[in-house]
Formats: structure tokens, C-alpha cells, sequence
């Protein structure tokens, strides 16, 4: 159910650089893409403008996911509705028609909502592949308060001191390399 080639433990040697300032982060990815290193991942503690562009990232497919989630919860809510207020039990309360009415709107709503909601929480997970059991895989564990790193793997067309002097150009806090699990301060 894990695929364990997204797995930090499975990649070949990791040379990471740590930030803690944005504009030097975002110069720093920058200038490594234009040199054409290829970045495996961005870790920010907060999402940054414009950097998803900047690596390459690939536009996330839950905003289509939401939308055919919700579209579901609408039409699930007023199928129902029909049933029981059309086909079902129909009423003649006021001489009011048997169609769409105002009193039906908040139903529609709130099953829209409820079902995008449970939707994009399953989608999210599932995607994520967030799984109870699994442990986090951090690269340092600042990267989840203050730090942002810069994380390129190592390989056969990936010159590593090129890559450790951009980041260190461009105001690395820190310059790391992990092999494995076994983490290297530069």
C-alpha cells in the first residue's frame, strides 16, 4: 500500500541545504535550476509563492478531486430530496410546487460541503499515503518550525560541489549531506 520509492530511506546520497530566510531559499533554488540541477523536494514550514514554478512541481490534481467530490454531495442530496419530497411522500402543504424550492438550498449546501469535506480528507490521506503507523521522515527536524531545505539527490550527472557552493553562494544557514541515515554537517 506504501510506495516505498518516495521513501528518504531508499534514495541514493542527499546533499541538502538549509535556510532560514525565503529570499535567500527561493535565489538559491533559482540558481541551482538554472544550472540545471534537477531538486528532488523544497521543506518549508510554510508554503512559498512561486516556488512550485520555480522546481517544477506538477499542479496538484484535489482541487478536481473537490470539485467532483462536491458535485457528488449535490447531486446525491438532491436525488434524495426528489425522492422523498417528489416521488415518495408527496405533499400539497400550502399549494407549494413539487420542484426545486427555496427550503431545499441549505440541504444542498451543507451535503455539498459535507461530502467535499470527506472527500478531500480521504483523497488527501490517500494520496499522501499518510497511514497510521508510519513515522515521519525528516531531514532535520528544524524543517518543521524555522528552517526551509533545499534537498537534491546525488547521482552520476550531479556535480556535489557545484550544487554545495550555489547554496552556500546564495546564504545557506547549513550545508548537510545525508547517505542513508547517517546525516553529514559541511
Amino acid at each position: 500500500m506504501i510506495d516505498k520509492n518516495l521513501s528518504l530511506r531508499n534514495r541514493r546520497k542527499l546533499l541538502l541545504g538549509l535556510f532560514d530566510d525565503e529570499d535567500k531559499m527561493v535565489a538559491a533554488t533559482s540558481a541551482l535550476v538554472h544550472e540545471g540541477v534537477k531538486i528532488q523536494d523544497v521543506y518549508t514550514p510554510y508554503p512559498v509563492h512561486g516556488l512550485d514554478r520555480i522546481i517544477g512541481a506538477r499542479r496538484s490534481w484535489l482541487s478536481i478531486v473537490a470539485f467532483l467530490c462536491g458535485l457528488t454531495g449535490f447531486s446525491l442530496a438532491y436525488l434524495m430530496i426528489w425522492y422523498m419530497y417528489v416521488y415518495d411522500w408527496p405533499m400539497d402543504i400550502g399549494n407549494k410546487p413539487e420542484r426545486l424550492t427555496p427550503s431545499w438550498v441549505p440541504i444542498l449546501f451543507e451535503s455539498t460541503v459535507l461530502l467535499t469535506a470527506f472527500g478531500m480528507a480521504f483523497f488527501f490521506f490517500w494520496r499522501s499515503r499518510l497511514v497510521h503507523g508510519i513515522k515521519p521522515e525528516l531531514l532535520d527536524p528544524r524543517q518543521t518550525d524555522d528552517l526551509m531545505i533545499i534537498c537534491v539527490e546525488s547521482g552520476h550527472d550531479v556535480n556535489e560541489s557545484q550544487v554545495l557552493d550555489i547554496m552556500k553562494q546564495n546564504g545557506a544557514a547549513e550545508l548537510r549531506t545525508r547517505d542513508g541515515g547517517v546525516s553529514t554537517v559541511i
